[in-house]
């Protein structure tokens, strides 16, 4: 196993360079890029530092210090021209580490104080490159910075907020650099249709992350009609320094059914229950 261990990352032009220690295996060191919604690999390669950089001439200032076992490595990904076959493809990139038939992720294991805010960069012809580390620490290169999917969360609650006939959404979601500017929306998409109601939620610094509250109007709306017949499952957008991901909502144990009163007669609300994507369905389907 590669065992990575990140001491820096930064770009130089449209150069992602990367500097770490690893635990060498059968073959050199190789930075995999694997495609997160396709087939892909990719392989760059990286460079071995010597063992004992304090001893070694050629060293780099910054080479990393070394555990026992491990040497260093610094590797450049060029997104604009990868191994000289042109720019990285648009999508998600996971970043590993691979010395043989093992990868290990980058990012998780790295150097305490190491700045693990999002990273970005425009190339010639304004595509947004983003290097990140995800939820779980491990790093990605976003190339072109489209909107994808990243799993789902569950709602905690649904309330019937009477006074202004809405239905309100609470739920949290891991998201722990609270000092970075990230926006939510919540979005609802008509199951027999392409058609699209967003709503903006607001979030709340919690122990446990990021809360969000989202109110969806149901009988009257000061800017947008209200939900419209039909049943609408519902997702959570996600934005936070070009980055668009996408959390499917999970329905909460306790479903809503009610009653609103919609041009001049009852409409019956109902919401799917745990443990069903939250879907909330405006009259009778």
């Amino acid at each position: 196993m590669a065992d990575p261990y990140l001491t820096d990352i930064g770009w130089s032009g449209t150069r992602l360079r990367l500097l770490g220690a690893f635990t060498p295996g059968d073959r050199a060191p190789e930075i995999l890029l694997s495609e997160r919604e396709g087939p892909s690999r990719l392989t760059v390669p990286a460079t071995s530092l010597p063992t004992s950089p304090s001893t070694a001439e050629d060293a780099p200032p910054d080479a990393p210090e070394q555990g026992e076992g491990r040497v260093g490595f610094e590797a450049l990904v060029d997104v604009a021209d990868l191994n000289g076959d042109g720019p990285l493809p648009g999508g998600v990139w996971d970043v590993s580490l691979t010395t043989g038939s093992d990868a290990a992720p980058i990012g998780p294991d790295h150097e305490p104080g190491l700045d693990t805010s999002p990273r970005r960069r425009f190339l010639a012809d304004s595509t947004t490159v983003i290097a990140y580390f995800g939820v779980r620490g491990t790093l990605a290169i976003d190339v072109g910075g489209r909107p994808h999917t990243a799993g789902s969360t569950a709602a905690d609650s649904l309330a019937w907020n009477d006074h202004d006939d809405e239905l309100v959404v609470t739920g949290h979601f891991p998201f722990h650099d609270v000092t970075m500017p990230v926006s939510a929306t919540l979005t609802l998409r008509r199951r027999d249709s392409d058609r699209v109601y967003e709503v903006i939620a607001a979030l709340a610094a919690g122990d446990d992350g990021l809360a969000y509250t989202a109110a969806v109007p149901l009988t009257r709306a000061f800017v947008d009609d209200p939900l419209p017949r039909g049943t609408w499952e519902v997702f959570l957008m996600l934005t936070y320094s070009g980055i668009h991901r996408e959390l499917r909502v999970l329905a909460p144990e306790q479903p809503i059914e009610l009653q609103v009163w919609r041009r001049l007669r009852h409409t019956p609300v109902t919401t799917t229950r745990a443990p069903e994507p939250l879907a909330i369905t405006v009259g009778r389907h």
